[in-house]
């Protein structure tokens, strides 16, 4: 089953009534896979019944969020507005198809399962937060806009293994403070050239070195943080 992620601040696309809406979301689908999974382990009529009333008010639900979001990223000429109908379009239908599952409770467990994963990895925690790069002219266009342990928190949804892999050290401004960062997040930075930064002091974290034992001297750290604060002016 889908491990329980709350709706954070971290989450916020800095609008009051579509982050309202983002955190009923969030509830409706965390209770839902809550009782997908106590449908599996004692089925009861009683449970299918909830869990399918529970999807139905999805459904409906996310119909009437959709829209608002959409008008709203109509008002501030969103330039990708057509791609994220299209992604709203996707996840309407996904969620009306899980109901044909509504008498198989295995099978509409693992569907749910999937479709709250692309919803909450995916929708909610990458695309909607382009929104609110663009209205706020995020200063850097490649930045994840989530802390390191709660972007960990969003990977693990699609790799729970992600706590198992090698981690990378990175360095913030708090004193004495190394983050550890699992490879496939490490990989993910590199190849994208994304940034990430410390839950503490919101500043963005630095790669320590490329090979084990090759550490970045003082004097380089401080250099590409002088950068990235020039950049920030």
């Amino acid at each position: 089953m889908m491990k329980k992620i709350d709706w954070t601040k971290e989450f916020s696309i800095n609008n009051y009534a579509l982050d309202k809406q983002h955190e009923l979301i969030f509830d409706i689908t965390n209770r839902a896979n809550e009782l997908a999974k106590e449908v599996l382990e004692h089925y009861d009529d009683s449970l299918q019944e909830e869990l399918k009333k529970m999807i139905v008010k999805l459904f409906d639900y996310i119909k009437i969020h959709f829209k608002d979001e959409e008008n709203y990223m109509k008002e501030i000429d969103f330039p990708l507005l057509e791609e994220h109908k299209a992604s709203h379009k996707f996840l309407v239908e996904k969620t009306k198809e899980i109901l044909n599952y509504s008498k198989d409770p295995q099978n509409f467990a693992k569907e749910l399962a999937i479709l709250t994963k692309d919803w909450i990895a995916k929708h909610f925690c990458v695309d909607d937060k382009w929104i609110d790069a663009y209205r706020y002219k995020a200063i850097h266009l490649n930045e994840v806009h989530f802390s390191l342990e709660t972007y960990k928190t969003i990977k693990a949804l699609r790799n729970p293994a992600i706590e198992k892999e090698e981690c990378f050290k990175y360095l913030c401004v708090c004193e004495d403070k190394i983050h550890q960062v699992p490879r496939s997040i490490h990989e993910e930075l590199m190849i994208e050239k994304s940034l990430l930064k410390c839950e503490t002091c919101e500043q963005i974290l630095i790669y320590l070195g490329k090979e084990e034992g090759e550490l970045k001297s003082l004097k380089d750290l401080e250099q590409e943080f002088e950068m990235i604060g020039k950049s920030n002016v």
